[in-house]
């Protein structure tokens, strides 16, 4: 067997108890977090059919009394509005109520998971899973997110590894768009009445509720070069998939980032995955070694979904979207031992993408 497999089913059983009362946790979450977006959800589609009501005279009824058949209703006929409202209120509270108990329970559980975990299988990593900001200067290094003025980023967590002095950095990151892209959200009367129905969606639908107002959940890691390059050169997906929101309403500026322009390279494979803009093509060349090239194809695969490579300067970027969370346990069965596999499997090229960076 595998050591680093014997490691994990070794932690798997340490960790038992804790991973099975997370899970059961999650079951409840899911049930308070229907509860309580549906509330919501009930809540403002009502509001959008009063607006209608006035053109529906048995509508009208349900809610307001008809003082032409009744001039003297009592309290209760006059506020009939009432027996739908406190229901739904009541919904809401009390789902809110139970989601933030059990959102805490489950974030403590998997951050004593994360803290005993990376203790084991990577005894020399920083570990820091304490939130923070990420700097404008650094989003706009990586040349990943066009204009960083409309937007902010926040950490969840931070791994940090070193090797030889050469130090990796990876962050659970959460962006978050100062302005909606989303066209309809700027015409006046669709906006306010489609906005919190959507938002309220996300709410029930999303891999993790802190993703909620966010645009972009996922990885972000730095390194700083041992030698310096001239220039940039930015790898994207060859096509990007409409998930990754954000970045895809900015990917005419993800090209045009100093000049750079398309270079084709000669790995038929690397080309199905990426696209490669550079601001020279002897440097692409330079910086794109076969070696380099396969451990990029190699992490396409692995993740299985969109991932962005950068070189600016001295410092080299890698991103990749992970809507369930980075540093958490995913959506895998906690009591099944695939998330503390998927935990490990998000770190463990990091060791080789320090040796491939070297670029001497």
């Amino acid at each position: 067997m595998n050591p680093m497999t014997e490691k994990i089913e070794q932690l798997q059983h340490e960790l038992y108890d804790v991973l099975k009362k997370a899970e059961k946790d999650r079951r409840k979450l899911t049930i308070y977090r229907i509860i309580c977006y549906g509330g919501a959800l009930l809540y403002f589609i009502g509001i959008i059919a009063i607006q209608f009501m006035p053109y529906s005279e048995g509508a009208m009824s349900l809610l307001l009394n008809d003082y032409a058949r009744n001039p003297n209703p009592t309290f209760l006929e006059q506020n009939k509005i009432l027996f739908f409202i406190i229901p739904l209120f009541l919904l809401i509270g009390v789902g809110g109520f139970g989601l933030s108990i059990y959102y805490r329970k489950i974030a403590e559980a998997e951050q004593t998971s994360i803290r005993r975990i990376f203790h084991t299988m990577f005894p020399t990593a920083k570990l820091a899973l304490l939130p923070s900001e990420v700097s404008k200067f650094l989003l706009q290094q990586s040349n990943f997110f066009g204009s960083t003025s409309d937007i902010s980023a926040q950490s969840l967590g931070m791994v940090i590894f070193e090797n030889s002095g050469q130090k990796i950095t990876f962050r659970d990151m959460i962006i978050n768009a100062a302005k909606p892209k989303d066209w309809w959200v700027h015409i006046p009367i669709i906006g306010s009445m489609l906005f919190p129905i959507v938002m309220t969606l996300k709410g029930m639908f999303a891999a993790r509720i802190e993703n909620i107002a966010g645009t972009f959940r996922g990885m972000f890691a730095n390194a700083q070069l041992q030698k310096k390059i001239n220039g940039s050169v930015v790898v994207l997906p060859d096509k990007l998939e409409s998930k990754l929101d954000y970045l895809a309403k900015n990917i005419q500026a993800l090209k045009n980032v100093n000049g750079n322009k398309l270079v084709t390279l000669e790995d038929i494979e690397f080309e199905r995955y990426f696209a490669v803009y550079a601001s020279d093509e002897v440097l692409a060349r330079y910086v794109l070694t076969p070696a380099m090239m396969l451990r990029m194809t190699e992490l396409k695969k692995k993740y299985n979904r969109d991932i962005m490579l950068s070189f600016n300067g001295d410092n080299f970027f890698f991103a990749v979207t992970m809507p369930e969370g980075f540093l958490t346990l995913g959506s895998s069965s906690l009591t099944s031992g695939e998330a503390l596999k998927d935990l490990y499997d998000n770190f463990s090229p990091a060791q080789e993408i320090l040796n491939d960076l070297k670029l001497k």
